[in-house]
């Protein structure tokens, strides 16, 4: 069994902050990569948003913390784990290039729920019913999300390509947290940050060369520099919260990535969810209120071993 940093109840406040601001980082990530799908192929896309967020990686280390943290102990480890994410991303890329932010985002949300069982198996960690309950509005919420937009006869082969697409992303990415949690053992947060952008860079140059390169535009560097820049303040957040917290514990908190959505789908494009949208966040924000409040009495009820 793989056994991660214990954790300590009086760091779950910063665990769950931590992992509110990735949620909407990444939401915010999700609304540059739509915009760059446009014009931009998927691979090239990742290479992009992998590349340009290793300065700001390199900055934020400068300024942290000694540049020894950037050297990992386990390099197997951060091989594994830049593989799988390389593969999650153009996933998840593929699916945001083929669906409306929102429904890419909603499918993403299959990750928390995912993360649980794996947690439990892999890391040992145990489950309240209070837990399980918050998870499960969650999922119950995020399909209710869903319904809203499949239920529509416009859609094709494209956009169930992207659906497939988002659901295997949630599937790796579910591993991939839980060996995250674990690698938090022996690794720094900025060591799994870094090695993560290189090798994913690398993987996107081998798919570049093989499918080839869209030429830049003003917009085009706009919208995939924020993704780098997003894509490292993301990574950097997420990483830190799995560092102070079980996975489980904080997976409720990930749905909401999803109120973030709705809301910058209406800030930008005037676009508001319909009754079963409105109840899959209020759902959603059940789950979140719920984790929250027993979390300072029972260390929301999940503890590693």
């Amino acid at each position: 069994m793989i056994v991660p940093t214990p954790s300590r109840p009086d760091r779950l406040p910063s665990a769950i902050a931590l992992r509110l601001a990735a949620a909407l980082f990444a939401t915010l990530l999700g609304f540059c990569v739509h915009a760059a799908a446009k014009t931009a192929d998927t691979a090239q896309v990742v290479f992009l948003r992998a590349l340009l967020s290793i300065p700001p990686l390199l900055l934020w280390a400068v300024l942290t913390g000694p540049m020894a943290d950037l050297r990992p102990k386990a390099p197997g480890k951060h091989l594994i784990r830049g593989l799988l994410g390389g593969v999650t991303m153009g996933l998840n890329f593929y699916a945001l290039g083929q669906l409306p932010v929102t429904n890419a985002q909603t499918l993403s949300y299959l990750t928390p729920v995912l993360s649980i069982p794996a947690a439990v198996i892999l890391l040992g960690e145990r489950l309240s019913t209070r837990a399980v309950i918050a998870v499960a509005l969650g999922f119950a919420g995020m399909i209710a999300m869903l319904y809203t937009a499949t239920a529509r006869p416009d859609w094709g082969w494209a956009e169930l390509s992207g659906m497939l697409a988002g659901i295997s992303s949630a599937c790796l990415m579910a591993l991939i947290r839980v060996q995250i949690r674990a690698m938090t053992a022996t690794e720094t947060v900025m060591s799994i940050a870094m090695s993560f952008a290189c090798i994913t860079s690398a993987m996107g140059l081998v798919a570049v060369l093989l499918t080839g390169w869209t030429p830049m535009t003003s917009d085009l560097w706009f919208w995939l520099g924020g993704a780098g820049l997003l894509g490292a303040a993301t990574h950097i957040t997420a990483t830190a919260a799995v560092a102070r917290a079980p996975v489980s514990t904080l997976a409720p908190f990930d749905y909401s990535g999803l109120v973030f959505a709705v809301g910058l789908d209406f800030v930008l494009f005037a676009h508001l969810p319909g009754p079963w949208g409105w109840l899959g966040i209020v759902l959603i924000t059940a789950a979140g209120l719920l984790t929250a409040l027993s979390g300072r009495a029972s260390g929301a009820g999940l503890r590693g071993r």
